[in-house]
């Protein structure tokens, strides 16, 4: 379950980290600009952190599944970004295949 939260606490300062990237105006705003460094570099070092133990492929599939699910989220909530059938559809894709890999299933014998 700690797995699970860091990797959330990771997720939410990427996703912290890309919607200040729309307000750095392409680094030329300082304060947007610092935010975005400030939030990756803690979003990395959570990941890393979690991959220590974990299988790299499960926590990247869920870090970068989870972090295009809540951008996409605050892309529409905050910066009025469009909604469609589509972007719905692979949205509910995404967050089945995070839901796949989560879930527990008997590991094959060697």
């Amino acid at each position: 379950m700690k797995t699970y939260l860091l990797l959330g606490i990771s997720i939410l300062f990427e996703a912290a980290g890309a919607t200040a990237m729309k307000y750095s105006e392409g680094f030329t705003n300082v304060t947007a600009s610092l935010v975005v460094i400030f939030c990756y570099a803690l979003a990395v070092s959570f990941y890393i952190f979690i991959t220590k133990n974990h299988e790299i492929g499960m926590i990247n599939a869920l870090w970068s599944g989870g972090g295009t699910l809540v951008v996409t989220l605050l892309g529409v909530g905050l910066l009025g970004e469009s909604v469609t059938m589509s972007k719905l559809l692979g949205l509910t894709l995404i967050l089945a295949g995070m839901v796949g890999l989560t879930v527990p299933g008997k590991e094959r014998g060697a």
